[in-house]
């Protein structure tokens, strides 16, 4: 559990929240349950997780568990971290990719115990320890990740899924047409659906809409909007058109959505 000198005083932990920057969830003693983008993982000792920039999450109140909530910002990775490192981290960091959590208590310790070394030194050149230690630690968790996946693509592929998610993450409120993200992409809309469903086995029309939906949630947890702003921020032209498109792909209104989770 969260010790009352650790708990935040802007936001409550047990609640959904958003982060602004990456984390790694180490357990190092008992289990907990939790929750990221609305799905429940329960946690042992020598598990690890990692979430992304981005990511709904909350801690579970009354679990009787230790653990360490490694936290570093996108600026801090794009300073002190390699680009060639960056690239394949990146992959750990991608939620439709990874695996949901990695056990591997010798690497956790490993990292724990430098960090704790490292910071009770004060060397001048702290940041770029720590970032090597990152590198190391992440990595070694990558190359985990990797062997753990089941669903083995070749590099092309993975290319032009990362393309398209990077697309719909900065222009799903422009566009809903996956023959427009081809385009943007250089493939055909055949290629694009083919790749889709190799990588997530789904078509790229449907990873479209369960991103939207997912962005639709964060909102609505994270945020004050009203639904009316929240349907006009994700790109529908009316609240009505939105409310339709969530109950279609949730059952639930928007409404409804967030009063079960406030």
């Amino acid at each position: 559990m969260i010790t009352e000198d650790l708990k935040p005083s802007d936001h409550n932990p047990y609640l959904p929240h958003r982060l602004n920057f990456y984390a790694v969830l180490i357990i190092t003693e008992g289990e907990v349950n939790h929750i990221v983008d609305f799905k429940v993982h329960t946690l042992k000792k020598g598990d690890v997780m990692v979430i992304s920039k981005g990511q709904i999450h909350a801690f579970e109140q009354r679990a009787k568990y230790k653990g360490y909530l490694v936290v570093f910002s996108e600026a801090f990775m794009q300073k002190y971290i390699a680009q060639s490192t960056i690239a394949r981290i990146n992959h750990l960091y991608n939620y439709f990719l990874k695996q949901e959590k990695i056990n591997n208590p010798d690497y956790n310790q490993i990292l724990l115990n430098k960090l704790k070394e490292e910071l009770q030194s004060k060397s001048s050149s702290l940041p770029n320890i720590i970032a090597s230690l990152l590198t190391v630690y992440l990595l070694k968790l990558n190359d985990e990740n990797t062997s753990l996946a089941t669903n083995t693509v070749d590099d092309k592929k993975l290319e032009y899924f990362n393309l398209f998610k990077h697309l719909v993450e900065q222009n799903y409120s422009k566009t809903r047409d996956a023959k427009v993200y081809a385009s943007d992409i250089a493939i055909s809309y055949k290629h694009l659906n083919e790749v889709c469903k190799k990588i997530v086995k789904t078509t790229a029309k449907a990873f479209i809409d369960s991103y939207i939906i997912l962005e639709a949630k964060r909102m609505l947890v994270s945020t004050s909007l009203s639904v009316k702003e929240i349907a006009f921020t994700l790109g529908f032209d009316e609240p009505t058109n939105f409310l339709k498109y969530f109950k279609k792909h949730t059952s639930l209104t928007p409404v409804e959505f967030r009063n079960a989770l406030a």
